[in-house]
């Protein structure tokens, strides 16, 4: 079966959509952020009445909430974003795809037919959905060679790689947030004096280690916010390996490193899922 048949014949009410917190719109943005660092969540559905009013997200966390005291205080429903992009629990892992893709969000609410909020669709579970059809799709093609090779031996040379974007360990937390804003980055490398990898920022980090609880970012070091022990591998390993990384970390993104041992670039889960189902959809 194609990946994108598979994809369309899995109901969406199949999948883990518990990837979210959910508050009441008069819930303060503080109190939201709270939650979301203390669930570990990067979403946040946002009801009234029951009703879905507006979400917020991780991203919303970096570009409206980091630094501002002035709004910490204020209902979750004057910084929420909405419309809100939603599917309902009928439909498929496909058409949850589909509104990813053409509305560039991360994450999907999913309802019931009275419109009350059943779950969310995150990113994550649709890479890690992909990445199961596509392992059990490599290992039922063994008789096919060129699938098993290019997974094993085709490397990130050849890919169109996300440039690295970094800061010093001695650099304060403002100057990461303001190359993430202005480039619209999620996750940011952090390098030493000889510009080895020692550790990366992410949205998620900041959420969790930041939030509502630190106002001055100038006077946070982005040493006391990384994560030192980050989730790389090496730009000539196989696309496998990389595959295999991020699906044991949980990870979104991965840095790729030279033979220094410095960033070269950044792989996202969706780079190495697209590369992955072109290659062997290109043998049906």
């Amino acid at each position: 079966m194609r990946i994108a048949d598979a994809l369309a014949q899995t109901p969406v009410s199949s999948l883990d959509l518990s990837r979210h917190v959910t508050v009441t719109a008069d819930t303060s943005v503080a109190d939201t952020v709270r939650a979301m660092s203390e669930a570990a969540r990067s979403c946040t559905c946002v009801v009234d009445h029951d009703e879905l009013v507006g979400s917020f997200t991780q991203r919303d966390v970096l570009t409206r909430v980091l630094g501002h005291r002035r709004i910490w205080d204020r209902p979750i429903s004057e910084e929420m974003s909405q419309p809100v992009r939603t599917m309902t629990n009928d439909q498929s892992l496909a058409d949850g795809l589909a509104v990813m893709t053409n509305w560039w969000v991360r994450s999907v609410p999913v309802i019931d037919e009275s419109d009350r909020v059943v779950g969310n669709l995150s990113f994550w579970t649709v890479l890690d959905t992909i990445a199961n059809l596509l392992a059990a799709r490599v290992e039922s093609t063994s008789s096919e060679p060129a699938i098993r090779d290019g997974l094993r031996f085709v490397d990130f040379t050849g890919l169109n790689l996300h440039p690295p974007v970094t800061v010093a360990l001695d650099d304060t937390v403002d100057v990461a947030v303001h190359h993430m804003r202005n480039q619209g980055i999620g996750l940011i490398l952090v390098v030493d004096d000889r510009e080895h990898l020692c550790g990366i920022v992410s949205e998620f980090s900041l959420l969790l280690k930041v939030g509502c609880d630190r106002e001055d970012l100038a006077a946070i070091t982005v040493k006391e916010v990384m994560d030192s022990s980050p989730n790389t591998v090496h730009v000539r390993s196989s696309i496998a390996d990389a595959l295999a990384e991020l699906t044991t970390h949980e990870d979104s993104h991965v840095a790729l490193t030279g033979e220094t041992d410095r960033p070269v670039g950044v792989a996202s889960f969706r780079d190495i899922a697209a590369y992955v189902e072109s290659s062997i959809e290109a043998l049906d």
